[in-house]
C-alpha cells in the first residue's frame, strides 16, 4: 500500500497542481479505493489481500496529495483557517478512530468479513459523492 501511495501522491498531486482541478483527483481516487474493495469478495485470499493493498494504495496517494489541497482552498476566511483547519481535521479523523468500533460491530452481528468490505464500498463511494456539491473555490 506505502509504495503505491508514494508512486501516485508525488505524480497526481503536481496533476493537480499544473491543472487547477481537485474534485476529479479526490472522486477518482475515492472510486479506486472503493473498486479495490472488491478484490477480496471475489478473490478472498493472500493474494486478493494484496490485490487490495496494491489497488487501494494508489488510490490513497492520490487522495491524501489533492484532498489537502482541496481542503485548504474551499475555507472560507483566511482569518479563521486555524479553527477551520482543525474541524476539517476532526472530521478527516473521527471516522478512522470509529472504523475499529463499526468493523468490530460488522463482525459481530454478521460473522463475516463481507460486510466489513461492502461496507467500505459505501463508504467510499459516499465519499467520492460528498466532494459533489463543492462548487467554487477561493
Amino acid at each position: 500500500m506505502l509504495v503505491g501511495a508514494l508512486l501516485t501522491a508525488f505524480v497526481t498531486g503536481k496533476m493537480s497542481d499544473l491543472s487547477g482541478r481537485r474534485k476529479v483527483f479526490v472522486i477518482a481516487a475515492s472510486l479506486v479505493m472503493a473498486g479495490s474493495l472488491v478484490i477480496p469478495l471475489l478473490s478472498p485470499s493472500v493474494a486478493g489481500m494484496f490485490g487490495l493493498a496494491a489497488v487501494f494504495g494508489l488510490g490513497y496517494g492520490v487522495y491524501l496529495s489533492v484532498d489537502a489541497a482541496l481542503m485548504n482552498e474551499v475555507l472560507p476566511a483566511q482569518e479563521a483557517a486555524g479553527k477551520d483547519l482543525g474541524i476539517l481535521n476532526v472530521a478527516t479523523t473521527l471516522p478512522q478512530a470509529m472504523t475499529p468500533v463499526v468493523v468490530w460491530a460488522l463482525l459481530t452481528i454478521t460473522g463475516s468479513y463481507v460486510a466489513v468490505f461492502i461496507a467500505g464500498i459505501v463508504f467510499a463511494v459516499a465519499g467520492a459523492l460528498s466532494v459533489l456539491p463543492i462548487r467554487s473555490v477561493r
